[in-house]
């Protein structure tokens, strides 16, 4: 890619930097700062902090902190940044790549930067961002195999080690990968292209990882993985819903728009990008949250496929480029939901102390997360939220449960209200937000939880949240 092509990436980078300064990192990218952190100063993974997902999103987190600290600086300014870099030379080595496949323009640069660094908006950082960012380059070397031009040993390597690390990430990414490698398969009629080194770079970084969590988090294989297989896998959306949201509508309109403005006929390096984008689409449906950040992959690539086709000589580019915009400002609009709870801070700040230890009774971690950062304190609970007792009383609501199963769930939540009550005692937060829902009675039908709260009294409500601290016992 060109300097003064490049040089385009800046601006982009210079507003996203603004956004960013005016808005928060999302709860989930807080909460695994906050593990990060704890597991930097000596907390065992998984039983010390646990954390829903495996090893790698923490893992993934603790350079960014590592950076602040030895900078003296704050994590999320430290992680915004570096992301914003991470981006930039991610960009680079595209267009390195693509550069005798792609008219690589100034606006294509652009677009390309918007994807990245503004798309995302608040959920900037999220996993699935920087998956996206460390995968791209293995896409656009797809693209070259595609068109039989040769790639250094450096480059191959390089996007194998990032495409390897997306897969880390989240492995169920891999199916934008998979997809676009079945493509060139029948197109070459051979599988040789999965023996060159970038598939071997992916293979190896895959496996180091799997030795990683073998050896040094056996926790999470031991207790995470069956909690997660009995409480978290099973909580899906409904499919109308999962169908019907972003995950799918936004990246499929891109889609019909691209074939559209390619009548039937898309370029190399748009068919890739078709390929990963039904394949992110794929893998945000096998998870089936439908949570805007598994969705954001899909979106993204869509959108890099109709700039892409847009790049071509001789297209429409009026009305192309104004359905694309409009359909991208419409998507980045969607991802600023976090919440900003400015009544809910003030609210900890009047009634905890400087630095106050928090911990709460809610099934959204989005309670906690960013507000303990927010108002630097430290969340002292081993777990973020009550996920687990949220995911086995969705499954308990369905009647074809076995019996076996009902009473497994229903253990889930009496351990899950014990290690609440255990944190509580032990660590003697200043401040429990008991959320309106489970509330009071989730308290009052555990009844060490009970007694755990019994010297707390509530002090303080925002909207649906209550703020208990700590009360001498009457003499």
């Amino acid at each position: 890619m060109r300097v003064y092509r490049a040089g385009w990436i800046v601006p982009v980078a210079a507003l996203a930097i603004l956004l960013q300064s005016m808005s928060s990192l999302d709860c989930d990218v807080s909460w695994l700062i906050s593990v990060a952190e704890r597991v930097i100063d000596g907390a065992l993974l998984y039983r010390d902090v646990e954390e829903v997902n495996p090893p790698a999103s923490v893992l993934l987190y603790m350079p960014f902190v590592a950076v602040a600290r030895a900078a003296g600086m704050r994590v999320e300014p430290v992680t915004v940044g570096l992301c914003i870099v991470l981006a930039a030379l991610s960009l680079i080595q595209v267009g390195r790549l693509l550069d005798r496949s792609v008219r690589i323009s100034s606006g294509l640069v652009a677009a390309a930067a918007f994807v990245l660094l503004i798309l995302p908006a608040d959920l900037f950082a999220q996993r699935e961002h920087l998956a996206l960012v460390a995968g791209l380059p293995m896409l656009a070397l797809m693209v070259a195999r595609a068109e039989g031009r040769s790639v250094t040993c450096a480059d191959a390597c390089t996007a194998g080690c990032g495409a390897g690390l997306m897969i880390v990430i989240k492995p169920h990414l891999a199916l934008a990968l998979l997809g676009v490698a079945a493509w060139l398969v029948v197109r070459r009629r051979s599988f040789r292209n999965a023996l060159d080194v970038e598939w071997a770079a992916v293979v190896l970084t895959g496996v180091g990882y799997a030795a990683v969590v073998i050896v040094a988090f056996p926790h999470y294989l031991q207790h995470m993985l069956p909690l997660l297989r009995l409480v978290y896998l099973p909580a899906r959306d409904a499919w109308e819903n999962l169908m019907t949201g972003p995950v799918v509508v936004v990246p499929a309109a891109v889609a019909v728009l691209t074939l559209w403005l390619s009548r039937g006929t898309p370029s190399k390096p748009t068919t890739v990008a078709l390929l990963a984008t039904g394949g992110f689409v794929l893998a945000a449906l096998v998870q089936g949250k439908g949570y805007l950040n598994h969705g954001y992959p899909g979106v993204a690539m869509a959108l890099l496929a109709v700039a892409l086709e847009l790049a071509r000589p001789g297209k429409a580019r009026a009305l192309g480029w104004l359905c694309a915009w409009m359909i991208a400002l419409t998507s980045a609009y969607g991802y600023a939901r976090v919440p900003e709870p400015h009544a809910l801070r003030d609210a900890v700040v009047r009634a905890g102390p400087p630095h106050p230890r928090l911990i709460g009774v809610s099934f959204d971690i989005a309670l906690g997360h960013p507000l303990t950062r927010w108002v630097d304190g430290r969340w002292i609970g081993r777990r973020g939220s009550l996920w687990a007792t949220g995911g086995a009383r969705q499954q308990l609501e369905e009647r074809s449960l076995s019996p076996e199963r009902q009473a497994a769930l229903r253990q889930v939540e009496a351990d899950d209200a014990g290690l609440l009550a255990a944190d509580i005692v032990a660590r003697a937060p200043d401040i429990v937000l008991v959320d309106e829902h489970p509330g009071l009675a989730f308290i009052r039908a555990h009844p060490a939880l009970a007694a755990a709260m019994a010297v707390y009294r509530p002090t303080a409500k925002v909207e649906s949240i209550t703020l208990w601290t700590r009360h001498a016992p009457a003499r």
